[in-house]
């Protein structure tokens, strides 16, 4: 019974996950729908503009007939083609605000029905002189393939697409009995073309959008790997360097002071020998959240490695840097940490050295190495400072 209720907990986890998946993947789509209408309309607004000014120069039909069929194809195509102006209007405002994914959504759907009226008003005009469906057949293919819809509406569409097909042809088109199943059999199969399409098209992009996100997520934990410390959660050696080079170069043109202080667990085999290294290892990481809640945003703490901090205090002269390190020294004395169980209380040494703008980076960690150095030799749990400059 546990196994059972086990496994339908799964199930509904990994629908649930699914469904939220789809959803962001679906909104990913009306984006780029909207976007996809931007470009297409006024493509298609010049396209029945110039079929209109085809039909309007050709040479004018005898029969009473071909005479309205080609003044309807002709004001059909200049009004489609305002329409799709009015289309890319929109589209460009609701792009250009930012508008909701309700509105976008909107938008989208309408168009998406104007698409498929526009190509089946032109095919019963067509009726008029000929047995064709290829406007339809046309703006079926142009939401198949150009619009992201997901499957389940993309079957609702194409049905309710099929039905006004039928119902224009049954009562406004001028076929025979045999030439109107033939056009109703290729309209089925023109719409179930598009749908198909549109299955295809969306199962294209929610593949690409998918391997863009785990890109995305791998990129993602490769800089955590490299630029963080995977016990703390803090940055780590490789973040601090790069960041070190910029403060450097900010301080040599004289923008900012800084400093870097260097900060060491006082006894830590201690703990790792009495409690264990799983406890040392919790030690760390209360340390390094003490420490960084007790920085301020301009400040980045970094493990070094083992028991050994780093902290960049940016736009902090060695007075201040000083200070800091002070603070820092006696909140760490005054905290009880718990571990294993056990509450303990540790202590900490701090060097400190300010950033001169004459030296590299690594003269800078020599220094502030050489001042915790001080501090360790002097009894511990103290503050050193080295301010000449490392030869």
């Amino acid at each position: 019974m546990r196994k059972s209720r086990s496994r339908l907990g799964l199930l509904r986890d990994n629908l649930s996950s699914r469904r939220a998946v789809d959803g962001e993947i679906t909104k990913d789509a009306i984006v780029a729908t909207v976007q996809r209408i931007l470009w297409t309309a006024p493509v298609m607004a010049v396209g029945n503009f110039l079929a209109a000014l085809g039909f309007w120069f050709q040479e004018e039909p005898t029969g009473a007939t071909e005479i309205l069929w080609r003044e309807l194809i002709i004001k059909a195509n200049l009004l489609i083609s305002v329409l799709d102006l009015g289309v890319w209007i929109v589209a460009w405002i609701i792009k250009g605000r930012k508008a909701s994914f309700k509105i976008q959504t909107i938008l989208v759907y309408t168009v998406v029905a104007y698409v498929l009226a526009t190509g089946l008003g032109i095919a019963v005009i067509d009726t008029l002189v000929m047995a064709s469906i290829t406007p339809f057949l046309i703006c079926i293919t142009v939401v198949g393939t150009f619009y992201y819809v997901p499957p389940r509406n993309s079957l609702l569409i194409f049905f309710l697409s099929f039905i006004a097909f039928r119902l224009a042809f049954v009562f406004f088109g001028t076929l025979s009995t045999n030439m109107l199943s033939s056009i109703l059999i290729n309209g089925l199969v023109a719409n179930a073309m598009g749908l198909a399409l549109s299955i295809v098209n969306w199962q294209h992009f929610r593949r690409a959008r998918l391997q863009e996100k785990t890109i995305a997520k791998q990129q993602t934990q490769l800089t955590q790997m490299a630029y963080h410390d995977s016990l703390t959660g803090l940055p780590n050696r490789h973040f601090l360097d790069e960041l070190v080079e910029r403060e450097v170069a900010l301080v040599k043109r004289g923008q900012i002071e800084s400093s870097l202080i260097m900060c060491d667990i006082d006894h830590f085999k201690f703990v790792n020998d009495t409690y264990g290294h799983l406890a040392g290892d919790d030690l760390l990481r209360a340390f390094a959240q003490l420490l960084q809640e007790n920085l301020c945003e301009s400040s980045t703490v970094v493990r070094l490695g083992g028991e050994e901090f780093v902290i960049l205090a940016s736009h902090a002269a060695q007075e201040q840097a000083l200070a800091l390190a002070e603070r820092l020294r006696k909140t760490i004395e005054d905290h009880e940490f718990t571990v294993d169980q056990a509450t303990i209380r540790i202590t900490a040494s701090f060097g400190v050295a300010a950033l001169q703008g004459t030296e590299g980076a690594r003269d800078y960690y020599h220094r502030a190495d050489r001042a915790l150095y001080e501090a360790k030799r002097s009894g511990r749990n103290s503050v050193q400072v080295i301010s000449e400059v490392a030869s």
